[in-house]
């Protein structure tokens, strides 16, 4: 059985040799063999900076969606309103800036003025006391009052007299009694007012009108002067801050609607209406329509035969004819797969590069995925 086996392969080889012969079939080993890779695309991960509830999702997965397209939009009904509360900030911190570089109006001048004038004229009447003819006019309020005194008294007795004997009702009676006592205590008042006026005022109050006074010039002093350099600095930076804030709002804003960055095709989506998401989570995933490449690995010894900016020619493992041409765009800087020793050719095969070769598919025949082969050209 042996013996036919051989027998077999030996014509076998013999016709295969005749064969080479009659057609003049030659191998060339130096022939260009084809390299293999695969489709990529890149992929672009939608997330929000903002988060909270999904109110509506624009799009499904397989849509093909263009440039700017809204794809989701968010609640950001709170963020709202923190924008109109910072914005009335701003209002704020541009007014007080204002205020400070104009300065202040006449009329609150001529009232900072009249209010140290006030000051100053109780300050020294409590200093100097009470003049003679200030004096002489409480003591006649005081004659005047003893005077009221004396005759509420009168009316009052009678007035009890009469009630005892049954002529006056007890309303009366006591209305004279109430009289009596009110001026009564006004003439109190206005003894203390006589005292006070004779004997001058005390120390303490003397000090604080002296104090009120002080105080009432150095407002007017700042208000004729202006503002310092360093307030209006500081108003000015208070007016930034604010401004700023506003800003990052009108942004937190934006971000409640996300939008695709570029064209490409919906490939899945994590979300639906009423989701809660948390901020910078991914919602959707995109795969961008313009940006398919292709990723293989060169062995070391046939680097010398590509270099970056060369044309290619792609071909579709599942077609088998070429169907565009690519662009080698990148060259890795560092072998993959390097072997301990590397010392014949065959070892130096082990040692690959990657490549990136850039694709147009404006026929649109490729998807990421594909097998296909590269040939030089």
């Amino acid at each position: 059985m042996k013996n036919n086996y051989q027998k077999i392969l030996l014509v076998a080889i013999a016709v295969y040799a005749s064969a080479c012969a009659n057609t003049n079939f030659k191998v060339n080993p130096d022939a260009p063999q084809p390299f293999h890779g695969t489709v990529e695309t890149r992929e672009i991960k939608i997330g929000s900076r903002v988060g909270g509830r999904v109110t509506e999702v624009l799009v499904e997965e397989g849509n093909s969606v263009e440039i700017n397209q809204p794809l989701v939009r968010f609640d950001v009904a709170e963020l709202h309103s923190q924008l109109k509360q910072a914005e009335a900030r701003v209002a704020q911190q541009r007014a007080r800036l204002n205020q400070l570089l104009q300065g202040f109006r006449v009329e609150e001048l001529a009232q900072a003025s009249a209010v140290t004038g006030t000051a100053k004229a109780s300050f020294e009447v409590m200093r100097n006391g009470a003049r003679p003819e200030d004096i002489a006019q409480v003591k006649a309020n005081v004659a005047a009052v003893e005077a009221e005194v004396a005759s509420a008294k009168v009316s009052y007795e009678r007035f009890n007299l009469l009630h005892q004997s049954g002529d006056l009702s007890r309303h009366e009676v006591d209305s004279a009694k109430y009289r009596y006592e009110a001026i009564s205590a006004r003439r109190d008042a206005e003894m203390k007012k006589l005292e006070v006026v004779i004997n001058g005022n005390r120390h303490e109050e003397i000090q604080g009108a002296s104090e009120r006074l002080r105080q009432a010039e150095q407002a007017e002093k700042m208000m004729r002067v202006g503002a310092r350099p360093e307030e209006i600095a500081d108003a000015r930076a208070q007016l930034t801050e604010a401004q700023a804030k506003v800003e990052q709002f009108k942004v937190l804003i934006a971000e409640g609607e996300l939008h695709a960055p570029a064209r490409a095709r919906v490939e899945a989506i994590s979300i639906r209406p009423g989701d809660v998401i948390t901020a910078d989570q991914s919602v959707m995933k995109l795969l961008e329509a313009d940006q398919l490449f292709v990723r293989m690995f060169i062995p070391e010894p046939d680097l010398a035969k590509i270099k970056i900016g060369q044309q290619v020619n792609v071909t579709i493992d599942a077609a088998g004819e070429a169907v565009m041409t690519g662009i080698i765009e990148q060259i890795n800087e560092q072998g993959e797969f390097t072997p301990r020793n590397v010392q014949s050719r065959d070892e130096r095969n082990h040692q690959v590069f990657g490549v990136k070769i850039k694709l147009n598919n404006s026929a649109g025949k490729l998807k990421s995925g594909m097998a296909i082969s590269v040939s030089l050209q």
